[in-house]
């Protein structure tokens, strides 16, 4: 038996010999195995990397966003209304003004039917071949309808089955918790019930909600223009606030987006624009938070009767102009005048009313005071103070490059709304004087909206410890928000992050894996073969040589061996080099780049982690290495059975 120090010399020996042939197989092997280490370097530090991203901004949970699913039908009508609809509304209304008619008379009231609005007007869009009871439309400003939505939804309340402690049933399952407060509405009239103040005036002739490009990103970075606000829970705000003490806070705290604080106020404190470059935008996120916290800012809240008063003033100056030089024209006999100042007063200009008009008014309001529908015209200024920044994402076209994809990847293009986030607990620790007295009563009755601000029917966000239990949830209780059609109870969408899509992709990466890893080793297997097969072959003179001086064919098993291991070795010493070298470069490229846009991505800023392409943990590059060494050891099987089996003096005599 030949000696290990003799067979790994010997083996040594061949190396040198066949030099040609056995680079180039060694350099074609490499790469393939290079390529495979390289990426599952790289993507194993991408996935690690995102991952970590999405736990800071989860606080460590995958975050599911839901909210009930309410047939509209069982809570409103739709048009046309069915006859089983129309005849119910007429039952209902013909007691409905039955009831206010018996109201006005125990007042001693005068009741005119004219004031009366009706719940179905008739239809000339329908076909003619309808029946006429049924050729009607619903008048949805008739309060006739307000109140059957509002007794359709209580109905609909009493047996519902996705209420809020339905949610925390199904949710504990699955090991749920939290059940976050999101996107409650404030019930603060936006635009035009109320209008930002600047330069100590309210811009009147600004009636409508800015939209920028029509998406919810658009809308969402004008919310302090447009006067749109809601309550989140303080929890899911964290990485945006920059404060938390509600103790020293001069109005009502509010998260804004630092696109839109930056073009209000950014000129005040010496913000430039935005930047387009990944890094220097990550720099001028941060310069906003600095500048601009503690900002405050004010807008005018108005009540539908002022609202009504500003709306009379643009009217009467319209009629006025329009019948200048007019013989006969008699202007209104009252004519209000804008305020002078920012949330000032609505002025009478002019009162031409003769006595029995201010007789008739008095009487008009006095009665609406008796029926209690009577609004005094009012006017609050609400100071905002910015305690939070959140940089607002837009839509992300994924196929303009790596930048965007990773974007698409990490952020929830669902996370934004319209609103901006009050935080709930620091709201509430505001003295009495400082709220807005309506800011969380709904005033309007729809009943979809007010399903959506009652507690039993409000959003929630969940939190899971595992993504699997998030998965489980949201496949097997939810249906997703752009389901046209959905029989389960809740609908749902991942909050905060796309996690289940960087899940998929874990998978899918695995998949690839599965698929290239046994092609690589396949192709491998060929070359080694191939290389072994070459230098066994025009190696006969020399094994016919050992066996005629004793050499058993054990031993020359073993230096071959000996030597396809030393070749597997440079192999694996080579495409691992490669590979950590390609890996450690594409994270040099792109890393800081990447770390970046996850940073704005997120508004996560301080202790942000890194966002590396590089990382050396995955256990398969333990498994590429080993395998490396075994296929090499299979694809010499068939060579060193054939080599052994040879007569070595006909090896001699051929040579």
């Amino acid at each position: 038996m030949i000696r290990p120090s003799y067979a790994v010399k010997l083996a040594r020996t061949k190396l040198r010999s066949k030099r040609g042939v056995l680079v180039t197989s060694i350099v074609v092997a490499s790469l393939l195995f290079a390529a495979l280490i390289a990426t599952i370097i790289v993507f194993t530090g991408a996935e690690k990397s995102a991952s970590n991203f999405i736990k800071k901004a989860g606080n460590d949970r995958y975050l599911v966003k839901t909210l009930p699913n309410i047939p509209y039908k069982s809570v409103g009508f739709v048009n046309p209304p069915s006859l089983e609809d129309i005849r119910a509304i007429k039952a209902f209304e013909k007691t409905y003004y039955e009831n206010l008619q018996n109201k006005y008379k125990s007042l001693g009231l005068e009741y005119s039917k004219d004031s009366e609005v009706s719940a179905l007007l008739p239809a000339a869009w329908m076909p003619e071949t309808t029946p006429e009871e049924q050729r009607v439309s619903v008048n949805w400003s008739s309060p006739v309808i307000d109140l059957l939505n509002v007794q359709k939804f209580e109905n609909y309340a009493k047996t519902a089955s996705n209420k809020f402690s339905d949610l925390k049933d199904i949710g504990g399952k699955y090991g749920a918790t939290g059940y976050y407060v999101v996107d409650k509405p404030s019930q603060l009239s936006p635009i035009p019930g109320s209008r930002l103040i600047q330069n100590e005036k309210e811009n009147y002739g600004e009636t409508e909600p800015k939209s920028g490009d029509m998406s919810t990103y658009g809308y969402y970075i004008n919310s302090i223009h447009n006067g749109n606000y809601s309550f989140t829970d303080q929890k899911l705000l964290n990485r945006y606030l920059l404060t938390t003490d509600a103790s020293n806070l001069k109005g009502v705290p509010v998260v804004v987006s630092a696109q839109e604080a930056a073009s209000l106020f950014g000129k005040t404190v010496g913000l430039g624009e935005e930047p387009k470059n990944a890094g220097d935008k990550r720099t001028w996120l941060k310069d906003v938070q600095t500048k601009l916290n503690g900002q405050t800012y004010q807008a005018c809240y108005r009540n539908s009767a002022e609202q009504a008063l500003l709306e009379k003033i643009q009217r009467d100056y319209v009629e006025i102009k329009s019948n200048e030089g007019v013989k006969g024209y008699k202007k209104p006999s009252m004519i209000y005048a804008y305020p002078t100042e920012g949330c000032g007063n609505i002025l009478l200009k002019e009162d031409t009313r003769v006595i029995s008009e201010k007789q008739t008014d008095t009487k008009n309001e006095e009665t609406q005071k008796r029926l209690g529908n009577y609004v005094m015209p009012q006017h609050s200024l609400v100071t905002f103070q910015i305690v939070g920044i959140k940089y607002a994402q837009p839509y992300t076209d994924y196929s303009k490059g790596v930048n965007e994809y990773v974007k698409s990847l990490l952020v929830s293009q669902d996370d934004f709304s319209t609103n901006l986030d009050i935080p709930l607990q620091m709201y509430e620790a505001l003295p009495d004087e400082m709220k807005i007295d309506d800011v969380q009563e709904s005033s309007n009755a729809l009943a979809t909206q007010r399903a959506r601000s009652s507690e039993d029917f409000s959003p929630r966000v969940l939190e899971f410890a595992t993504v699997e239990n998030a998965r489980s949830f949201l496949d097997n209780e939810t249906c997703s928000n752009s389901a046209s059609e959905c029989e389960k109870k809740f609908m749902a969408s991942p909050y905060g992050s796309n996690y289940l899509i960087l899940d998929e992709v874990n998978r899918l990466f695995t998949r690839i894996v599965s698929i290239a890893f046994p092609a690589v080793l396949g192709l491998s297997a060929i070359i080694i073969w191939f290389t072994i097969s070459r230098i066994m072959a025009e190696n006969r003179k020399e094994t016919a040589v050992y066996r005629a001086m004793g050499a058993k064919r054990s031993d020359v098993t073993a230096i071959y061996i000996v030597y396809v291991l030393l070749v597997a070795l440079q192999i694996a010493l080579v495409s691992l080099a490669i590979g950590v070298v390609a890996a450690f470069v594409a994270d040099n490229i792109y890393g800081k780049a990447l770390t970046d846009i996850a940073v704005t991505a997120f508004g996560i800023l301080d202790e942000a982690p890194k966002f590396s392409l590089f990382d050396l943990s995955s256990p398969l590059l333990l498994i590429v290495i080993g395998s490396i060494f075994v296929i090499s050891i299979i694809a010499s099987i068939q060579p060193l059975i054939r080599n052994s089996l040879r007569a070595p003096i006909r090896d001699i005599r051929d040579e």
